[in-house]
């Protein structure tokens, strides 16, 4: 019912569905999970995490517990708080060397700007399963920081296959709609970017994830304006300066003295 709830925009209603379930169970470890991992999407960093800290206190050998842990504290993407994703996510590996595990801690060490070690564990993950287009990015993220754009075009070239392929299963999703804006502005497509642009933001017009995604096309299509406009509404909505300062197309943005930067909530 909570998730119900979720899925049409009920907030409150899930939120208190997913406290019923826990009141019927309370020595059940997935009722914290899932209740965390719902604060999570809602972006309530600190009371994800305390209830996925209950979910651990009771099964403290499950590594999806770890995992998500880890998880919270990325999306977060608090600076400070990375080294307990670190830690969160080799507990998790140790314990059930999972995929998603290995591939978000290539995620990790690219926030950390340890870029040999992303790329490495990201090329890792690829061996494992190459069909995840973020992976991709990620990987193509971590070679332009070290200043290997033939490697980074390459990674790009995967990622937009994959996107496109993705698009045409689920096209009303503002998320991918708005990565595949990117990767054709990365392109050198304009008419196809702006489409996708267009698309995503109908979809998703408030995702803080859209909006940076938008932001970042148009910096690379060459419209500094909207690029700012859309990177400080991706803010406004819960991005956070660092979250963007991980992207090596925002560097122009965040460097505009015009550009009022606001603090990571």
């Amino acid at each position: 019912m909570a998730y119900a709830y979720e899925s049409t925009g009920r907030s409150a209603e899930a939120e208190a569905a997913f406290k019923k379930s826990l009141a019927l169970r309370p020595d059940y470890w997935d009722g914290y999970n899932s209740l965390g991992l719902f604060y999570n999407r809602q972006r309530r960093f600190n009371d994800a995490i305390a209830q996925l800290e209950l979910a651990r206190q009771l099964t403290p050998d499950n590594a999806e517990v770890y995992y998500n842990i880890a998880g919270v504290y990325l999306a977060a993407g608090i600076p400070q708080e990375l080294a307990k994703a670190e830690d969160a996510l080799k507990k998790s590996i140790e314990l059930d060397p999972t995929y998603p595990a290995l591939a978000n801690l290539g995620f990790l060490y690219l926030q950390q700007k340890r870029y040999a070690e992303s790329a490495e564990m990201t090329r890792r993950v690829l061996q494992i399963n190459d069909k995840n287009f973020m992976v991709w990015e990620n990987l193509d993220w971590a070679y332009r920081w070290m200043g290997k754009n033939d490697q980074a075009a390459a990674a790009r070239e995967k990622a937009l296959a994959l996107l496109e392929q993705a698009v045409l299963s689920n096209p009303r999703d503002g998320q991918l709609q708005a990565h595949l804006a990117l990767q054709y502005s990365l392109k050198g497509m304009p008419d196809k970017s702006s489409t996708r642009v267009a698309t995503a933001l109908a979809l998703a017009p408030n995702d803080p994830d859209v909006l940076a995604n938008v932001s970042d096309a148009y910096e690379v299509l060459g419209d500094h304006p909207q690029a700012l406009r859309y990177a400080q509404l991706s803010l406004d909505k819960g991005f956070t300066l660092d979250d963007l300062r991980r992207d090596p197309d925002m560097r122009h943005v965040l460097a505009d003295p015009s550009f009022g930067l606001k603090q990571p909530r």
